[in-house]
């Protein structure tokens, strides 16, 4: 089962909004539990609540797979029947199919991933546990816009999304997505030509320089064990 575990540890940058499908009160809250994969157990955190319009949306989270507030794709419950899906960087969705037990307190099921299907359970642990966006020092208004890149994968271009924003309050937040996942927020800093972002849901960060005309910030991604090269490019129209 390596390349479940692979595919679960993903290579996704990685909230904006909440996605989802229900106002569905009986899932909200903090549940804890894991995958039952043959080879080991992997342990899982999902926190759901509702968001804008009463829609239930959430997060993911599993430190053994780095990953820390990883925000879903969809969540829904029909009678006793639970759906709870995630959308990474690379094709395909890893999906929570699941039953909630009579008592509310427990969701038991399969975690679908590719062609792999194996069991899981998660129990209610609380209120839900969804952490704020970190908010950082307002930045040099040339960094603040729409930025686009692309980072080679295994060989295939995988694009990328950057968002910073100044705001009134004179504090800027910044989100960023790779391939179609879900925008994830990374705390911006910005000093002497240099932009450092961190995001607080993945392993990933990004170090780089705005070139002199402010139409591309250059720079490398951190995430594994070798640096990898990024150019953002400006989005026309976003300053």
């Amino acid at each position: 089962m390596l390349a479940l575990r692979r595919a679960l540890a993903l290579t996704a940058l990685l909230p904006a909004a909440f996605v989802g499908a229900d106002p569905a009160a009986p899932l909200a809250g903090h549940w804890e539990g894991a995958i039952h994969s043959p080879l080991e157990e992997i342990a899982v955190a999902v926190d759901l609540a509702a968001g804008e319009g009463g829609k239930l949306g959430g997060t993911f989270s599993s430190p053994s797979q780095r990953l820390n507030g990883f925000p879903l794709w969809s969540a829904s419950v029909d009678g006793d029947a639970v759906k709870i899906e995630l959308k990474m960087s690379d094709p395909g969705m890893r999906t929570f199919d699941g039953r909630l037990s009579a008592d509310r307190e427990t969701i038991t099921g399969q975690f679908l991933i590719n062609v792999y299907a194996v069991p899981f359970t998660l129990k209610r642990n609380g209120d839900a546990q969804i952490a704020a966006a970190p908010k950082s020092a307002a930045i040099d208004a040339r960094l603040a816009g729409a930025w686009r890149g692309s980072l080679d994968v295994a060989g295939q271009s995988l694009p990328l999304n950057l968002t910073l924003t100044n705001h009134a309050d004179r504090t800027a937040t910044g989100a960023w997505s790779a391939g179609g996942a879900p925008a994830i927020p990374v705390a911006i800093v910005s000093e002497g030509g240099t932009l450092t972002l961190t995001s607080p849901v993945t392993p990933a960060s990004f170090t780089g320089s705005l070139s002199p005309d402010g139409a591309q910030i250059a720079g490398t991604l951190n995430e594994g064990a070798a640096p990898l090269p990024v150019v953002f490019t400006r989005v026309a129209g976003s300053r």
